[in-house]
């Protein structure tokens, strides 16, 4: 990539983080409007921590939308996370690691075979990701037997719903993890290959970018960050429970990812996501103190992807649009001017 090409890049991803946290410091003067003790510093790190399950699933979404993919199978992962977690941990600290591990093992093979299927085959992205998706439920529906049962370990229940020098777990843990992951993706070639593949797949190979390999990599990434998603929602609710995860977080972290400015042509930052998973947290806490229906919340989240896409990827053709509302353009009329 030459440089002018990655000088354009970063300047626009510093047009979009300022744009981002403009509108995150009006969203929170709106909220402060309906209930002025949401902008003390102890509510604004409740809703950070909130949002940092969903910006969790949001960074590994993104890293699979900038190689013009997309993951559908994310919530259900999150699901099958509580569900094996809750049933094998069973309150016991001793068993936390073992099953933390073997979680992120499951995980990687879930999202490596989506990447492998992708890259190997003609199955377009949107197709795989939704068939395992509904392998993942069936799985945990067949492990579970139908009945969600057991509790997470204390130490999983410390980090979901405890707070250290007046910051909670969650936070910290979550901010450890974005410094990681930022790392990996601006510093390393396997992570800045992702932005390659998305903007050009063909000059990618030419370059010797493995694209298999990266793309099992990428998926297998998502994957593994639902895993974490999920255990952190564990860590909160406590309990095996089948209301965690679903088409709630897939939705949303498909939406996050595209408010934090990351397109289907490998512009944009995998960080991005942290902060559309915080503006659409507080867009849905707004609508919920406005006494908004859930699809109500629906119809604006739809609203809210389609704008950013629109504007992000400028595809806004005003020449087309005025031809097509113009008497040359517009619909055939017969000889009556029907």
């Amino acid at each position: 990539m030459h440089l002018p090409l990655i000088n354009k890049t970063l300047s626009r991803n510093a047009k979009v983080f300022t744009s981002l946290i403009l509108v995150v410091v009006v969203l929170f003067a709106i909220s402060g409007i309906f209930n002025p003790r949401s902008l003390s510093p102890s509510h604004i790190l409740g809703v950070v921590r909130q949002s940092a399950p969903l910006g969790i699933s949001a960074m590994g979404q993104s890293a699979v939308i900038l190689t013009g993919g997309i993951d559908l199978s994310v919530g259900e992962v999150i699901t099958m996370t509580n569900i094996i977690s809750a049933d094998m941990m069973k309150g016991r600290n001793s068993r936390t690691i073992p099953v933390i591990l073997l979680l992120l093992v499951i995980g990687a093979l879930i999202g490596g075979m989506n990447g492998f299927m992708i890259a190997t085959t003609n199955i377009p992205p949107m197709v795989m990701t939704f068939a395992m998706s509904s392998m993942v439920k069936g799985g945990y529906l067949l492990y579970s037997g139908g009945a969600p049962r057991g509790r997470v370990s204390p130490f999983l229940r410390y980090i979901g719903t405890q707070r250290f020098l007046g910051i909670p777990v969650t936070v910290i843990v979550y901010t450890m993890l974005i410094i990681a992951v930022l790392y990996y993706f601006q510093k390393t070639k396997w992570g800045r290959s992702a932005y390659f593949i998305g903007n050009n797949p063909v000059a990618a190979e030419y370059a010797g970018i493995p694209k298999t390999y990266r793309l099992i990599m990428i998926y297998a990434f998502s994957a593994m960050m639902a895993v974490i998603t999920g255990l952190i929602l564990s860590g909160y609710i406590g309990i095996g429970t089948f209301d965690v995860g679903g088409d709630s977080y897939m939705l949303n972290s498909i939406a996050s990812s595209v408010v934090g400015g990351n397109t289907f042509n490998g512009i944009g930052n995998v960080g991005g996501a942290t902060i559309g998973a915080l503006i659409i947290t507080v867009i849905e806490s707004i609508m919920t103190s406005l006494g908004v229906a859930e699809t109500g919340k629906l119809v604006m989240r739809g609203v809210i992807i389609i704008t950013m896409v629109t504007l992000y990827m400028g595809s806004i053709d005003l020449d087309k649009v005025k031809k097509f509302f113009s008497k040359e353009g517009g619909p055939v009329k017969d000889a009556q001017g029907n």
